[in-house]
């Protein structure tokens, strides 16, 4: 043995006496067992160590804010709402919201019961969402057989052609179309399914009768043949439309198939029974569906399944 080896060890046993001496190895004892090989272990398990050793720490239980209320609860009156129609005869509403503090409002939504008073619960027409007129939500009978329609659905389609059905492909025709062409065509695309797929012509078109001023403005750019729709009416409702909108709501339900719905309403098409009803009836309370509910302002909200549908 050299002496460098000597004074090493030398050096080793000095250190040790040093530390028996400072009582620094019971410490080590006492505490939890440290390996040598620490510096190599991955952070994950000398986290995990670290927490076996001081335990998991505690859950604190937080407390719930107070149940908030609607504004119609808290006194306030209801926000104002403008109902314009554009040229397209689209329904659009502008609506007047008042700022709603966060602490006022935890973000949940009321349901009609929740939102509205007891007059207006009391008197609430109320629906699942869905139209169930004669023939379990099909056209009237008058109006079968003064057509000739079938007396579903599905033989309505079958029985003009068939095919299956898709958004790029509306008459069944097993051609898709694409871009532009498919979006400018969709009322000439209704048309041409008044007797496969009634809910689609009706939610664009009228029963057939006396052209409309609108539709005669717009046979020259479109190419469609308008000489035997019945007249559409356009701007704001009257209160007899209204009467008859919720006498058909009360009897047969309403929220789905447009199409069909509008087609026992003369001059109305789908998409405009389908825009007075969200921005007017349910706004107002005259109707209850379960599937809309409001924020703390009185805006409704769609909370109801997204469904897809053969015709709009």
């Amino acid at each position: 043995m050299n002496e460098y080896e000597e004074q090493r060890l030398k050096n080793i046993e000095r250190n040790r006496q040093l530390l028996q001496q400072l009582d620094i190895l019971r410490a080590k004892d006492d505490t939890f067992d440290i390996p040598s090989t620490i510096t190599t272990l991955p952070k994950r398990r000398i986290v995990e160590n670290a927490q076996r050793a001081v335990g998991k720490p505690k859950k604190i239980k937080a407390e719930l804010p107070p149940a908030r209320k609607s504004t119609r609860l808290r006194g306030l009156p209801a926000p104002d709402m403008q109902v314009e129609v554009d040229k397209e005869n689209h329904i659009e509403i502008t609506q007047q919201e008042e700022s709603v503090d966060d602490d006022l409002w935890d973000g949940k939504l009321l349901t009609a019961d929740e939102y509205f008073n007891e007059d207006v619960k009391k008197n609430a027409i109320r629906t699942d969402g869905h139209f169930r007129g004669n023939y379990g939500g099909w056209l009237s009978e008058e109006l079968m057989k003064k057509h000739g329609f079938e007396g579903n659905a599905a033989d309505c389609w079958e029985k003009n052609g068939g095919g299956k059905f898709s958004y790029k492909d509306p008459l069944g025709t097993g051609k898709k179309s694409t871009g532009r062409s498919q979006r400018t065509s969709a009322k000439a695309v209704a048309h041409m399914m008044w007797k496969k797929n009634p809910n689609m012509y009706f939610y664009r078109h009228n029963e057939p009768g006396i052209v409309s001023s609108v539709c005669a403005g717009e046979q020259a750019n479109s190419g469609i043949d308008y000489d035997d729709f019945q007249e559409q009416w356009t701007g704001d409702w009257t209160e007899d439309e209204k009467s008859i909108f919720l006498n058909l709501a009360k009897e047969h339900g309403c929220g789905d198939k447009w199409g069909i719905f509008a087609s026992y309403i003369s001059h109305r098409v789908g998409y405009q029974c389908s825009n007075f009803y969200r921005s007017e009836i349910i706004p107002s309370g005259l109707i209850f569906d379960d599937n809309y509910q409001f924020t703390p302002s009185g805006r409704p909200v769609y909370v109801g399944a997204h469904r897809s549908n053969k015709s709009e």
